[in-house]
């Protein structure tokens, strides 16, 4: 079916964090949720649980969430995994502190690439393990990785985790393979596990991404791969999620870690998640050009009428990196007060991302058109009145 993206819905009458935060006279183009309808399989899965009206346990051995992963990743990765594979959690976030805590001692290190999604950092630390960041290098207006540095901080006998974000948020690096092959190699080396975090791999628009156990035996050997249909369909509110290891003994230690945090599962999610995963490849396909066409209009936007704020063309993800640098703000607080308080606009902070943040704002263009013309259209106004101060 044809699905609509120009639509604007009120989300106001929900109880939903994207439009509940701010004041009702600000924009929020901030946590990374779409404001686009969910898929209308997800929708009438969901009501068909809904309509009988009682909501009592789910059956957590039915395979619903297994089965949809094996054949997700079969026709979109060349994946093939088997359901004793798949380990469901509620997030990928979820999955993160998952993994943190079983690959990790308390005091370990667990390395990161930074800027990097905010709950990497926090979940690290909230489980007593240090964060070892390793610098992406911006050259000429793209994210490289210092792989002297990340070796370094890989040998380093303390540290046993490496959480990859692929595609890579905030910066929207799609990593080729030669560069994730370094990587693997540089982990295989020093024994550091890597858990593949690929949930914005519903949006590349530049390069090829690769699902990293499909990338070598190697990379099977180490990797633990998570996703959901969270980012690309729109479901994050229904808290569905799955880890996947071709190694026995990883799959065994996150089986075993879940089982240890008792991850509840929701009658709402499991079958939403099924249908996304099952029915829905031509909602995946639409929506992902609508976003391509509203990066492109938006990096377009910045590019002719904002120019002191640099907007970094991303080769995926739904989010642009803005580097407000030249603004000429002395704070991450007087930034972000300025969208906030001038432009009427919430955007994520920079600083929020770790080393390589400050100075820079997170936008999310994953909106209706209108909806982000009238964003860009507030912080031009507030740019220019700023500037002319």
């Amino acid at each position: 079916m044809k699905y609509d993206f120009d639509r604007v819905i009120d989300r106001s009458g929900t109880d939903t964090a994207k439009w509940k935060v701010y004041p009702k006279d600000v924009l929020p183009l901030w946590v990374a949720d779409s404001d686009f309808t969910t898929p209308v399989p997800v929708i009438d899965a969901v009501k068909r649980i809904a309509d009988v009206g009682v909501y009592g346990y789910p059956n957590a051995h039915g395979g619903i969430v297994e089965g949809a992963a094996v054949d997700w990743c079969s026709r979109h990765y060349g994946f093939e995994v088997s359901p004793n594979e798949v380990q469901y959690c509620p997030s990928m976030s979820f999955g993160l502190a998952v993994a943190i805590r079983a690959f990790t001692k308390p005091g370990g290190k667990v390395l990161m690439q930074v800027p990097i999604y905010p709950p990497f950092m926090q979940l690290t630390k909230a489980n007593g393990r240090i964060c070892s960041m390793n610098a992406l290098k911006l050259v000429n207006g793209r994210y490289e990785i210092d792989f002297e540095d990340f070796e370094k901080r890989a040998a380093d006998p303390e540290c046993s985790l490496f959480l990859l974000c692929s595609p890579h948020n905030p910066t929207g690096r799609v990593f080729s393979k030669a560069e994730l092959e370094r990587l693997v190699a540089i982990c295989c080396r020093h024994n550091v596990t890597i858990l593949s975090d690929e949930v914005h791999s519903g949006f590349v628009f530049k390069g090829e991404h690769t699902t990293l156990p499909t990338l070598s035996e190697a990379a099977r050997s180490i990797t633990v791969w998570g996703s959901s249909p969270s980012k690309t369909f729109n479901t994050p509110g229904l808290r569905a999620a799955v880890l996947i290891s071709k190694n026995a003994t990883l799959n065994a230690r996150v089986k075993a870690e879940l089982e240890a945090s008792q991850p509840d599962r929701n009658c709402f999610a499991q079958v939403g998640f099924a249908a996304a995963w099952t029915e829905c490849d031509d909602y995946a396909e639409q929506v992902h050009d609508y976003v391509k066409a509203n990066i492109e209009y938006a990096v377009k936007f910045f590019e002719e009428r904002i120019p002191a704020i640099r907007a970094y063309m991303p080769e995926a993800t739904y989010l642009l990196w803005l580097d407000c640098s030249a603004l000429g703000f002395t704070t991450q607080a007087e930034l972000t007060d300025f969208f906030l308080k001038e432009a009427k606009i919430a955007l994520n902070k920079g600083e929020d991302f770790g080393p390589g943040g400050k100075g820079h704002m997170r936008l999310n263009t994953a909106c209706p058109r209108v909806t982000l013309t009238a964003a860009l259209e507030r912080i031009e106004r507030a740019v220019a009145a700023h500037c002319a101060k």
